[in-house]
């Protein structure tokens, strides 16, 4: 049996790097906060002094590869995507770097610069491939037809502006390989699991940790709005009274009313039940993708939506991934 290998190839600025890398991280998000990456860089020719000196916008672009891992012929590859960096440290001596980049695009504006604009019957797919042209960006947009007939961007960065559009409709947007990319998460949870996890292929050294939301799971909900036309507010109800969640906010009509509670309350009861671990790499394990966690009793076993992925190899730990995960309820 061959020996199992693993590494990572970068690129910055287009010019290749791998040999003098002595430790890297992809962090992968599906929600929240931006893809980043980290790399560490023994310079002993003391390039990155010179030519090579990290600058802020400087790009990056990395590859996770694995060879004869689980077996001999086991050879996969996680291309990580482009990166922009916005973050650099030098240490002496000897010199070392570490830099660290973010997954956002080259023009700041997206982020940086606050706009004014009355978006009127466009669906959220238009609003989001107008809003990713402006910054070169592709469009992977995998979520029902969602028609809004007015929304007002006021002042507000097109990025949060998106993210906010997306998360009142149960949506998550982020950026990945120069794509914007937008995916329904409750559609993604019943998706095929990826991968069987063991509480026994744990890394030993690093544990694992479960954590519960006591107060439980929201069991419905009412959302009341103010009908445009009729200037009647109106209230609309799904689920049990049990525990309900209520919801005061703008909607063009009963279906949207409906669509906006629904991912109200599945945006609440998201993360409930939360489990974090450490297992040998693994470069199927991204976020967004669902696991079946088994051995570890009836309470904490089951299906898991990945949330974050982290993916670390260095010369003295090798590659490891850790899970940040919600329990599929």
């Amino acid at each position: 049996m061959k020996a199992r290998r693993s590494g990572a190839t970068l690129k910055y600025n287009g010019i290749e790097i791998t040999p003098s890398i002595t430790g890297f991280s992809l962090e992968l998000s599906a929600e929240g906060t931006a893809d980043n990456c980290s790399f560490q860089i023994a310079d002993r020719g003391e390039r990155w002094l010179g030519d090579l000196f990290p600058k802020k916008g400087d790009a990056i672009e990395a590859t996770i590869s694995v060879y004869d891992w689980e077996g001999d012929g086991d050879n996969r590859s996680l291309s990580c995507g482009t990166f922009t960096v916005d973050s650099a440290g030098i240490n002496g001596e000897p010199v070392a770097i570490s830099v660290g980049a973010v997954a956002k695009p080259v023009k700041a504006a997206f982020s940086a610069t606050q706009r004014t604009q009355t978006w009127q019957k466009a669906t959220l797919q238009k609003i989001a491939e107008t809003i990713a042209g402006r910054y070169q960006l592709k469009l992977f947009y995998d979520a029902p037809e969602i028609t809004i007939a007015a929304k007002e961007q006021s002042e507000q960065e097109d990025g949060a502006f998106l993210q906010e559009l997306c998360q009142s409709y149960g949506l998550i947007l982020k950026i990945y390989r120069d794509k914007l990319v937008i995916f329904d998460r409750e559609v993604y949870k019943k998706k095929k699991t990826v991968k069987k996890i063991s509480r026994f292929a744990i890394k030993r050294e690093v544990g694992w940790n479960y954590q519960t939301d006591l107060e439980g799971s929201y069991t419905g909900g009412v959302i009341t709005y103010t009908d445009a036309r009729t200037e009647k507010d109106i209230s609309y109800e799904v689920g049990t009274k049990e525990r309900p969640l209520k919801l005061n906010e703008q909607a063009d009509s009963i279906g949207d009313a409906k669509r906006k509670l629904e991912a109200a309350i599945a945006n609440a009861n998201h993360g409930l039940f939360r489990l974090s671990l450490s297992v040998m790499g693994n470069p199927d394990l991204v976020d967004g993708v669902v696991l079946e966690i088994v051995d570890f009793g009836v309470e904490i076993s089951g299906r898991y939506f990945v949330d974050k992925a982290v993916h670390s190899l260095s010369r003295g730990e090798g590659y490891v991934t850790a899970l940040e995960m919600s329990k599929i309820i």
